[in-house]
């Protein structure tokens, strides 16, 4: 196949895959109702349908990385897609929660893969001359996703069923797959692949246990973060000396690879809390229904396409750091319109969605143009997987704190259409945090943009 038709196929399957990685992260979100009324659950097992996704997903994402770059990127993806398939057909048949539960750690080990792999493939793949503009379309293509899947899903599950939302991602798989088989090529990154299975095993224990202790967090449960932190010095000293270690302690001494990293957490951080917190208050606060808000939301992911691909054409020609902080710039300002959502007109809110879809399609594609084009391509098998993370963990970490705020401030309550007033104190206080993470790291982007010498990798 001509490198330039191989080109074609790529960019095409990385759109496809971004796509269905970040709409499974919402989908199954709006269908819990429903399966706790079919399943007869508790709350718990409720939450744990979600939560063990996201844990399998986060806490595999950077040791498999070194398995892919290991045995093949191309090899990989086909097992993962597979994976996936077959995870998703036993969540639609699934008739107890436990078989719903290792279905959910298939798709969350499946999703880890994809996400360590496919951000290795463009890199290496593509031309660097128009590396930011494909980056651009592909982060369009998962944003797209990850705003439709709360929409579609809701959807589905009205008018056929909640089994049916894990059905309908099975076709856009099923044709990455053929484009997989069709490209019949694979990649690999030369030098000495080798695998640290005793850090993998640590890395994975560390991380599991944050993300739960934090969801978990109260007076009972705080020694599951203490035990996560005694993982975390563990790992870094164990790790320090390792020929192949599973995060390259190295790559901390990059200054620009780490603010990419930091700044990737901090918008996912500030959107995904962001969209969250105001799907809930238009449908109990202003009691707009399913179909009805996602029509509202829309307005970001059609702002997101409209810009994406100018951003990644922009990231080619002007420093991405300046691009990064004007796109955190309008993120802030939908932050600060959503504070007093309370108090102003509806339609300020769907200018917030607006904003917010032009600073999520400026930054992606410069950001991760920006992270992955400053280091060596030997290191693309612990960038590419880190970055991911940095993102994934953002999503995570700002709705576990959402749901602590909510804790103190609802109290024992478990509706919110009757505490409408603390539901909005609770929001005020997440995204006035929200705001403070977004200013520190326009201020990061525009520091390291000013003193250059000071931000450069030894």
């Amino acid at each position: 196949m001509k490198k330039e038709v191989e080109d074609k196929w790529v960019m095409i399957l990385g759109c496809l895959l971004l796509f269905c990685v970040q709409f499974i992260v919402n989908m199954v979100t709006v269908a819990l109702p429903t399966i706790s009324l079919d399943l007869d659950l508790s709350v718990k097992m409720v939450n744990a349908i979600n939560l063990i996704f996201l844990i399998t997903s986060v806490s595999l994402m950077m040791p498999l990385g070194k398995y892919v770059i290991k045995y093949g990127i191309g090899k990989s993806l086909k097992i993962s897609i597979i994976l996936m398939i077959a995870g998703l057909l036993l969540s639609a048949f699934s008739t107890d929660i436990n078989t719903l539960l290792f279905s959910r750690i298939i798709q969350g080990i499946a999703t880890a893969t994809i996400n360590g792999s496919i951000y290795v493939l463009f890199t290496i793949e593509l031309p660097p001359n128009r590396l930011g503009y494909d980056l651009g379309i592909m982060g369009s293509c998962g944003y797209i996703g990850l705003c439709l899947s709360n929409t579609v899903s809701g959807i589905i599950v009205y008018y056929i069923s909640w089994r049916a939302v894990f059905l309908v991602l099975i076709p856009i798989y099923i044709i990455s797959l053929f484009i997989l088989i069709k490209i019949d090529d694979e990649w690999h990154i030369s030098g000495d692949n080798g695998i640290d299975h005793i850090g993998s095993i640590i890395y994975v224990l560390f991380m599991g246990l944050l993300l739960y202790g934090i969801e978990q967090l109260d007076s009972k449960n705080i020694f599951i973060l203490i035990l996560s932190i005694i993982l975390l010095i563990i790992f870094f000293k164990y790790e320090k000396n390792k020929k192949n270690p599973v995060c390259n302690l190295e790559l901390l001494k990059n200054l620009k690879y780490v603010l990419g990293n930091y700044s990737a957490f901090v918008m996912y951080f500030m959107t995904f809390i962001a969209t969250y917190i105001l799907n809930l208050y238009l449908q109990n606060a202003l009691g707009y229904d399913a179909r009805l808000t996602g029509t509202f939301l829309l307005a970001t992911p059609l702002a997101v396409v409209l810009i994406s691909a100018f951003a990644g054409k922009l990231s080619d020609e002007r420093d991405e750091r300046t691009i990064s902080s004007i796109a955190l710039t309008f993120i802030l300002i939908n932050v600060v319109i959503l504070f007093f959502m309370d108090c102003v007109p509806v339609y300020f809110l769907l200018i917030a969605c607006v904003l917010q879809g032009i600073g999520h399609g400026l930054f992606s594609s410069p950001n991760n143009r920006f992270v992955l084009t400053n280091i060596d391509q030997k290191d693309l098998s612990d960038a590419s997987p880190m970055l991911s993370t940095s993102k994934d963990v953002g999503k995570a970490m700002s709705l576990s704190l959402f749901s602590i705020i909510c804790g103190f401030v609802l109290g024992g309550s478990n509706t919110l259409e009757t505490n409408i007033p603390s539901f909005i104190i609770s929001s005020k206080i997440m995204l006035g945090i929200v705001i403070c993470f977004g200013i520190s790291t326009i201020i990061l982007l525009v520091l390291s943009r000013i003193k250059e010498p000071s931000f450069k990798s030894d």
